[in-house]
């Protein structure tokens, strides 16, 4: 990430809400009343973008990034957006078909956006884009599995459905997201939090685009379990897995939403 501040001194109006967003305190105004980084400032910077965001005349740039290229902000359909939360279901039968490769483009320009702690840098992805590459660790999964005498409880339980045709693991999903955490680099607390909220972005906006997704506990089980398999999803060093999203085409269509009522809620 390029941590620097430019200013079109033409159009800065010194309102300085630049100043009063930066979370780190790293920016300040010059003699002219132009902001910028103060002594060191760009080793304190976060790379948050909020005095990018706030400049209300778009005078101040952030990584040589150009203001007009920003989308506007805001969102006018509560209800559509309501809509799709009440409406997103996990999903357990895929179509056996590639999920097409600009729908992958989308979610992965969307993973830049999801908060953590402190704006670290402190996530990896893993995107498993085809079939044939998902076939491949399915089909290893469970030679693995196979060639073993004794596993444990989970892993005797996905042997025992294999062996009825079932994959319980993948699901015979066509395409997986694994996300991995530095600890190292992210803010103390935030280390498994992140991950999830990530994840929990993704996991919306994938339905969104017409894609079905399945937070899948017994993948993250196995592949930790199985050094070999992980191993398959070249987990840079220094990262370790968090958490595994089973992604691709629903071959069923829901109709509507299901109808529930929110329990233990404590308004002070």
């Amino acid at each position: 990430m390029i941590k620097s501040i430019t200013v079109d001194k033409e159009t800065c109006i010194h309102c300085g809400m630049c100043l009063q967003e930066c979370v780190v305190g790293c920016i300040a105004f010059d003699s002219e009343k132009i902001p910028g980084y103060i002594l060191d400032g760009d080793k304190m910077c976060v790379g948050c973008q909020h005095c990018f965001a706030v400049c209300p005349t778009g005078a101040l740039s952030f990584g040589g990034k150009n203001p007009a290229d920003s989308l506007k902000v805001g969102y006018d359909d509560s209800e559509e957006l309501l809509r799709l939360i009440k409406s997103r279901r996990s999903v357990r039968f895929f179509k056996q078909q590639d999920v097409p490769s600009e729908k992958i483009s989308m979610l992965t320009e969307m993973l830049a956006y999801p908060p953590k702690g402190g704006n670290a840098d402190s996530l990896h992805f893993t995107i498993v884009g085809t079939l044939e590459k998902m076939q491949a660790i399915k089909n290893f999964t469970y030679d693995t599995i196979q060639s073993m005498d004794k596993g444990s409880p989970v892993i005797e339980f996905c042997r025992e459905k294999f062996n009825k045709g079932i994959d319980f693991i993948y699901r015979s999903a066509p395409s997986m997201i694994a996300v991995s955490v530095d600890k190292s680099r992210a803010i103390p607390g935030c280390e498994n939090a992140d991950p999830i909220i990530a994840l929990s972005y993704l996991d919306l906006y994938a339905q969104s685009i017409g894609l079905g997704t399945l937070w899948s506990d017994c993948t993250l089980s196995v592949m930790n379990e199985l050094s070999k398999v992980k191993a398959m999803l070249k987990i840079p060093a220094g990262y370790e897995l968090n958490y595994t999203l089973l992604l691709g085409i629903p071959s069923v269509t829901y109709q509507r939403t299901v109808q529930r009522e929110a329990a233990n809620i404590q308004i002070l």
